[in-house]
Formats: structure tokens, C-alpha cells, sequence
């Protein structure tokens, strides 16, 4: 493309775009190339959101500010899974909110330790390690909790879709004090060690954290308030998810991935019915035919056989499938 060479995987959602523009005519076919990898990046007017990015020092400003050390990850991040580097802005918007300077610094720790998922709606999600019965591991009688279910010994319900809040000036803000009263949300590693048999997903606003404890590597938080998510088996990587904690995916080209799964499909079962007959080749071009009258291209075609895994072979300048 443009002289310069450009490589496309099959597990890149693009790749199935570029082999649908390779149905066109050759000289429409870079044109056509260019054209749906620029419409399919969500960030390719980013200065004109207020973004500065410098690769080169791995440094992000948003509106002249420069963004701490996490929070231009999370853009770099957002960049690479093709998602909108605007879904920041939300959570910029509710960190501004939290009252307290100390708060916001100690909640980069945290965030640098591991990478967790922001949503759409500003917010970042964490991890708790519950009893079987949903309730907290400890309690504290002497916390106020404005919301959620407490039994006699201060434990709190984390049953999915409560929300649980407490008064902030309950919640310990010296992150000298390692065990102290508060929310409490961490890391995946975490919350694993402390869970007795239930883990959930918790999404909390940038707002509501008070403290990161020094010890376990800035691994854990205590905030005032927060919404059981989802219970969770498995750790989420995704960059960004949607309110209810369900991942976001790059959705740029999944006419184009659904194009190319059903070609896939459809030489699958072609190839299948062959072979039960007992065929042993098959012409790229009787494949191509059995698509009629709106058959892919030769490179579709090409596609769908490597990605079956099945050997193939030129003989007089045509293309077979060995189904020996």
C-alpha cells in the first residue's frame, strides 16, 4: 500500500476487510483497502478530542494536560484494541470529582500495578474476594452504611446489582494504616487470596476512593461506595467495557468478520461433503463455483482454505485441496 508493505493477520479484525476488498477489480483495490481502515479507526481524528499522543515517550496530554503515567496506558491500550480513546474522558471527568489530592495520587498506584478495565460510564472495575454466602469476609459494626443489607456483625451483602455505599469519613484516608475500616476492592491477585468461595466484579467511581494501602504492592483500595458487577470466574483484560462490566469490542469490521466466517463455513461443508464421496481434490475454482451466482473472490477462497488448515497445491497453473 503506497509502495510500502503492510501486514495483516487473520486474527486482526481488519484482515477480514482487506480480503473483502479484494473482490474488486486490482486497480480499485488499495483505494478500497485505504479507505475501510480509515473509517474503521475510531481514533483518527483524536488532536480534534483534545488528545495529544507521543509515542516516542509514551507520554498522552489531553486538553494541554499531561495525563499520569496509567492513564496514558489506558490510552495506548484504547488505541490497540481500536476502541474510542474518547471512552477517558468520562473517567477523567469523575476523577476531577474526588475531593481529595491524596486520593487521586495513591489511585494511580493502584491502577499502576495492573491494568483494569474502565466503562463506559467513567468508572473502573476491581475485584472482591467474598464468602460463599456473598457477604464480606469481615465487618465493621462501627462503619455507616447509607445502602446495602448489614448483618449483627457489620459484614455487607455483595450479592450482583447491589449497591453498597458507607459515609466517606468512615473510611480510613491514611494509607499508612494497611487494614483499616472502608470498602475494600483489589486486584485480580488480590482478591483471589482473599476470597472463601465467591469472587465478583465490582465497578467503582474514581470519585469514591479514599485510600490505597502501601502494603501488598498498592494492590487493594478502600472507597465509600460501589456496584457489585457480575461473579466472576476469570480475570477481565479487556481495555474498556460497557456499564454492566461486559467488554467492549472493536466493531469497525464485523459485517466483513461475519462475511468471512460464513465463506469459512461454507467451504468447510463443501470440502466435507467432498471428501464423504470420496473425492481426493478439489479445484479452488469448483469451490468457488458452489457459491453461484454471488461467488467470493479467489483470494476469499484462498483465505478460507488456510485458515481450514487443509494442504493445497498449484498443477498446471490451477489451484487444488488435497482431501486425501
Amino acid at each position: 500500500m503506497n509502495n510500502k508493505p503492510q501486514k495483516f493477520v487473520s486474527s486482526d479484525p481488519k484482515y477480514a476487510a482487506v480480503i473483502a476488498a479484494l473482490r474488486l477489480p486490482s486497480d480499485q483495490q488499495e483505494a478500497a483497502i485505504e479507505k475501510a481502515l480509515q473509517e474503521g479507526c475510531p481514533n483518527r481524528d483524536i488532536a480534534k478530542n483534545g488528545f495529544q499522543v507521543n509515542v516516542a515517550t509514551q507520554e498522552v496530554a489531553y486538553h494541554g494536560e499531561l495525563l499520569p503515567a496509567p492513564l496514558a496506558q489506558k490510552v495506548f491500550s484504547l488505541i490497540e484494541q481500536n476502541l474510542p480513546v474518547t471512552l477517558l474522558e468520562k473517567f477523567w471527568e469523575n476523577l476531577k470529582k474526588n475531593p481529595s489530592y491524596n486520593s487521586v495520587r495513591e489511585l494511580y498506584d493502584f491502577l499502576s500495578y495492573k491494568e483494569l478495565p474502565i466503562t463506559e460510564d467513567g468508572c473502573f472495575l476491581a475485584y472482591r474476594g467474598l464468602g460463599n454466602d456473598f457477604y464480606s469476609i469481615r465487618g465493621n459494626t462501627s462503619t455507616k452504611v447509607i445502602q446495602g443489607d448489614v448483618n449483627s456483625q457489620g459484614q455487607i451483602y455483595n450479592g450482583v446489582g447491589e449497591h453498597i455505599e458507607v459515609q466517606r469519613n468512615c473510611v480510613d484516608d491514611d494509607r499508612n494504616q494497611t487494614c483499616s475500616p472502608g470498602l475494600h476492592a483489589g486486584s485480580w491477585d488480590y482478591a483471589r487470596d482473599w476470597s472463601q468461595g465467591k469472587m465478583v466484579v465490582v465497578k467503582i467511581n474514581p470519585k469514591d476512593v479514599v485510600s490505597v494501602p502501601s502494603d501488598y504492592n498498592c494492590q487493594k483500595l478502600r472507597c465509600c461506595a460501589y456496584t457489585v458487577v457480575s461473579e466472576v470466574e476469570v480475570e477481565i483484560f479487556a481495555a474498556a467495557t460497557s456499564e454492566d462490566g461486559k467488554a467492549l469490542e472493536d466493531q469497525s469490521f464485523q459485517e466483513e468478520v461475519g462475511n468471512r466466517g460464513k465463506v469459512i463455513d461454507r467451504v468447510q461443508k463443501y470440502l466435507s461433503r467432498k471428501a464423504e464421496e470420496g473425492i481426493e481434490y478439489v479445484s479452488f475454482r469448483s469451490i468457488q463455483s458452489c457459491f453461484s451466482p454471488d461467488c467470493p473472490s479467489m483470494a476469499e477462497i484462498t483465505d478460507a482454505i488456510n485458515a481450514l488448515g487443509y494442504y493445497w497445491f498449484i498443477d498446471d497453473g490451477k489451484k487444488f485441496v488435497d482431501l486425501s
